[in-house]
């Protein structure tokens, strides 16, 4: 692909070098990275979903309009300050919080679109999308995308946008439709690792609590990142780029970083490679925490978890097997 890209999904499995890939693409002349998350589109019930027929509108606009607007997150609670019960939820919080009751003494986390556009303008978009979905709902899905994430493209003043939501991958078939222009950047990451790392940042009752459950968990959201590049169709599977970030940050640097660039039709500039060569280390990486508080009989039962957890993933011909297999045999060489 030669042609500089317009737009650009960022996603995987989550702790796998996702936002700091984002970080490092905004540094480029043409790319505005998203400075959030932004899930609607490509998260359950979201604009995948409804494409796919598997969410009605209705159902999508209604957690717009509340869950991906505005929310807090403490812990494993999730408040969505929007209504009656939400504001009262939502003050009873903060007043536990000036008290120093409950809560752990974490600081909450707000997550939602209202940090990245204002609410008229907001309310404007989904009207919009309201009114012209049941014509063309690929179209209005579209419009809706850049009518929220307009107001940040605007104000960094570059002509292409990168964003970064974890489930774009898994739903890379619905938004190969709805974004004919768009390249998908699937980042990956040693499992072990990337299991660790989601044990440390537990939110919720569901996630992994040690070295085991997180490569099990790491590897049930792959499933889903796997499904969705397979579920993509003949030219859209060339808008798709594997990127290792072990190889980024410690083993093929000198040919992942090049290869990139090339599949985002894009040279390299001084404050993209700046951030490349001096934040995307082993250290920044935190690569091999997994080993972290284990001992040498429990690292290798940790590695041999892993280990079958790859031989299965190549039975099942994930297509990302292949670079976790490289990535994990270097580990094994006496000089990793």
């Amino acid at each position: 692909m030669s042609e500089a890209a317009e737009l650009v999904f960022v996603g995987g499995t989550g702790r796998s070098g996702t936002t700091v890939l984002a970080e490092l693409l905004g540094r480029h002349s043409r790319f505005c990275d998203v400075p959030i998350e932004c899930r609607f589109h490509c998260n359950p019930s979201g604009l995948s979903d409804v494409v796919a027929g598997r969410a009605s509108p209705e159902e999508f606009v209604r957690k717009l309009r509340t869950y991906w607007w505005h929310r807090v997150r403490t812990g494993s609670r999730v408040i969505v300050p929007a209504g009656i019960a939400g504001r009262a939820r939502f003050a009873a919080f903060r007043a536990g919080r000036r008290l120093g009751l409950g809560h752990g003494g974490e600081e909450p986390r707000v997550r939602g679109l209202h940090q990245i556009i204002d609410r008229e303008r907001f309310d404007r978009a989904v009207a919009t999308f309201e009114k012209a979905y049941a014509d063309d709902l690929p179209a209005a899905s579209r419009r809706l995308f850049f009518d929220l994430l307009e107001p940040v493209r605007e104000r960094s003043g570059k002509p292409a946008l990168v964003e970064m939501s974890t489930f774009t991958i898994a739903a890379a078939p619905e938004l190969a439709r709805i974004f004919p222009e768009a390249r998908f950047v699937h980042s990956v990451r040693d499992g072990r690792d990337s299991g660790v790392s989601k044990t440390l940042l537990r939110e919720k009752a569901h996630h992994p609590t040690d070295a085991i459950s997180g490569i099990d968990f790491w590897a049930d959201r792959l499933r889903r990142a796997d499904l969705g590049v397979k579920g993509l169709l003949g030219s859209d599977r060339e808008r798709l780029r594997l990127v290792s970030l072990d190889e980024l940050v410690w083993g093929d640097r000198d040919g992942a970083y090049p290869s990139l660039l090339a599949f985002l039709g894009v040279d390299d500039e001084p404050p993209m490679h700046d951030f490349f060569e001096g934040e995307m280390t082993e250290e920044a990486a935190n690569r091999g925490r997994w080993r972290e508080g284990l001992d040498a009989e429990q690292q290798r039962e940790v590695t041999a978890h892993y280990e079958a957890t790859l031989a299965r993933l190549e039975r099942e011909g994930y297509h990302c097997a292949p670079l976790l297999r490289r990535t994990f045999e270097l580990t094994l060489a006496p000089s990793a």
